[in-house]
């Protein structure tokens, strides 16, 4: 099982925990299925932590996230 927590605004929408039975998948597959359910999660407006580890020090989307990870969604807001 894959945890996702989800911080911010995104915690509204989805709500603060999900599982996903799912054996493996890469984060590109993890934000297709979020985004069809609600909302538009990107790496531009989202930072992604898989087991505490931003994916742009990994392998980005292609990053292959498997049973006992921990992804963590921080939305990204800007004011001025």
């Amino acid at each position: 099982m894959i945890k996702v927590r989800f911080l911010g605004h995104l915690a509204a929408q989805f709500k603060e925990e999900m599982e996903l039975q799912e054996e493996k998948m890469s984060v590109a597959e993890l934000l297709n299925r979020l985004n069809l359910k609600e909302g538009w999660i990107t790496r531009a407006n989202t930072l992604i932590l898989v087991n505490g580890v931003e994916v742009s020090a990994l392998k980005g989307e292609e990053t292959e996230v498997k049973d006992g990870d921990f992804i963590t969604l921080v939305p990204i807001s800007h004011g001025g």
